[in-house]
């Protein structure tokens, strides 16, 4: 702690967000928080001003996914910190690390009815997993660290300070919390590893059930250690994306999340044995892959402790730090093999997996509509595995989840906990700031990129690069098929179409319609060695929805 003269509490702000190390503040100014904006013209995160307060906390979050460093996002009071709400519900639920500086009247009208007054800690609660409002100027930079260190801490979420005007411009004499990040966990116990080694290798059928906190890069790495030691299948939830890599592709069993009888779920409910890695209930409800809880054991190794439910009953726990955990563990599976009825079926579900791709793909026969099986599967035969693709919510991120195979973690992002419109492009946006250089492909449909297309002028002036795909029906049609299905007739789904190469044009981007696979091709081809960003419009044939949503879970969307 370094002791200062007095300066504004402001400056306090933008201090312990620097000595944290966060890199970008996202925003939208007003009068009560303009005092932060002030010290930012002196130094500090780089300052990126946003189109919409929902659009900024879904680029901070983004940040905060792929580098492990939350992104912060510094709104005013009023309607400025209410637009948070969906960004950071959307962050907290997919446990995605943000903090958001809210300004706030001062702190005598904090009870009055007057401009911009309301009970923002209160408002902000349900969206957040840590919130507090500063009385003190001594005190901004203690919330501040708090925050951060929340918003890391297992499980990561969303954090919020709020901070009065007043509070905000008066002198401060408290000094710069230095050393924010909470401390690591070491590995879990050893007899406690030593036991589930001799578990796994009792076991018939062991099978890893990989999940988000699996793909953090220390985990990853560890996991892909064991896997080259040790014959263990591993199935990826949709946030766990990308564990397997190209090399260890022969363990690769699929993802669970959406779809009934996929592969991953027969080798789970097959399995007499589950080693649950890094996984949170939010990714995939245990009822609907462990149907029958008695059957199986469920090994929980994690830095969280296990969520308690009646379809999730580890018969054993390994808490602690899971890089370390792993590597322990890899040293006494080494050597281990599947018997022979277990690697049958592991064998018989990987042609299945393949059959998949296969027998959907078969056709890219020219049309007005675009096949969007093959539209998917011409985007993964285009992207390197260094790419990053941002999926929105629509009938196209079914189509996503099923067919487009990724080799990174945090490198195929979908929102499968609260299933949140709009967050595609933000995303690309954030992949584009912190990974320069690659390959970055966000994908919508029509609906979802009206939420936050406003922001290409953002990634214009930044000079940003991504191809954003628009998977056209001029219709909401994952509510569609669903009403459909369960009405048989649908009702307010319909949209009309727009001249979309124009609008993107009129950001400064470059728009482009095709109506072919071919044409497509072409156009994703030539946006990779374009500069600035790129938005294709493709029309698809969603005439197989239903047949698709057949095999989904009755309550995968909502």
């Amino acid at each position: 702690m370094i002791t200062l003269p007095a300066v504004r509490s402001a400056q306090r702000v933008v201090d312990t967000l620097d000595a944290f190390g966060v890199r970008y503040i996202f925003g939208v100014p007003g009068a009560k928080i303009d005092a932060v904006y002030d010290c930012l013209l002196d130094g500090g995160p780089e300052l990126v001003i946003c189109r919409h307060e929902q659009n900024a906390a879904f680029m901070a979050a983004a940040v905060g996914r792929l580098t492990g460093t939350p992104g912060a996002v510094l709104v005013t009071s009023g309607p400025g910190t209410s637009n948070l709400s969906t960004g950071l519900l959307t962050a907290n639920t997919e446990q995605y690390p943000v903090i958001a500086i809210c300004g706030a009247v001062d702190r005598a009208d904090r009870i009055k009815r007057t401009h911009q007054s309301m009970a923002t800690v209160e408002a902000l609660r349900p969206f957040t997993k840590y919130v507090a409002e500063v009385d003190d100027p001594d005190n901004v930079n203690e919330a501040v660290a708090n925050a951060l260190r929340a918003a890391v801490s297992v499980p990561q979420g969303a954090a919020a300070v709020v901070l009065p005007q007043d509070v905000a411009k008066a002198g401060t004499t408290s000094g710069v919390s230095r050393l924010a990040a909470p401390g690591r966990l070491g590995p879990a116990p050893g007899d406690a590893i030593a036991a589930v080694g001799d578990r796994i290798r009792q076991a018939k059928f062991p099978v890893i059930l990989a999940g988000m906190r699996a793909a953090e890069p220390a985990a990853c790495a560890a996991i892909r250690g064991l896997l080259e030691v040790a014959d263990l299948p591993v199935v990826e939830t949709f946030q766990a994306a990308g564990i397997v890599s190209r090399a260890l592709e022969s363990h690769y069993l699929g993802r669970v999340g959406l779809f009934r009888n996929q592969p991953g779920d027969i080798v789970l409910s097959r399995a007499d044995l589950v080693l649950a890695v890094g996984y949170d209930p939010v990714e995939y409800d245990p009822r609907l892959w462990n149907t029958d809880p008695d059957r199986r054991g469920i090994v929980h190794l994690d830095t969280a402790p296990a969520d308690w439910d009646n379809h999730y009953q580890p018969v054993a726990e390994l808490r602690g730090d899971i890089a370390a955990t792993v590597a322990a563990l890899s040293s006494r599976l080494t050597g281990l093999c599947l018997a022979d009825p277990a690697a049958a079926i592991v064998d018989e579900q990987r042609a299945v997996l393949q059959g998949v791709d296969d027998v959907s793909g078969a056709g890219e026969a020219e049309s007005a509509l675009v096949d969007p099986v093959a539209l998917v599967l011409t985007l993964r035969e285009l992207l390197d595995d260094e790419a990053t693709v941002a999926s929105d919510i629509g009938t196209h991120y079914i189509y996503l989840a099923r067919h487009l195979r990724t080799y990174q973690p945090g490198h195929l992002l979908f929102s499968n906990g609260q299933q949140t419109l709009g967050v595609a492009l933000p995303w690309a946006m954030a992949a584009s700031m912190v990974r320069p250089g690659t390959q970055i492909v966000s994908v919508s449909g029509d609906g979802g990129f009206l939420f936050s297309a406003q922001e290409l002028e953002t990634a214009r002036r930044l000079g940003l690069k991504f191809t954003h795909v628009i998977m056209r029906d001029n219709s909401y049609d994952m509510v569609k098929f669903q009403a459909v299905q369960k009405y048989g007739r649908a009702n307010g789904v319909e949209l009309g179409d727009y001249a979309i190469a124009s609008f993107a044009a009129a950001f400064g981007a470059h728009g482009v319609r095709v109506s072919t696979l071919a044409e497509f091709r072409t156009a994703l081809r030539a946006s990779f060695g374009a500069g600035g960003v790129t938005v294709i419009d493709v029309p698809v044939d969603y005439s197989r929805s239903g047949e698709l949503g057949a095999d989904l879970h009755d309550d995968a969307f909502e």
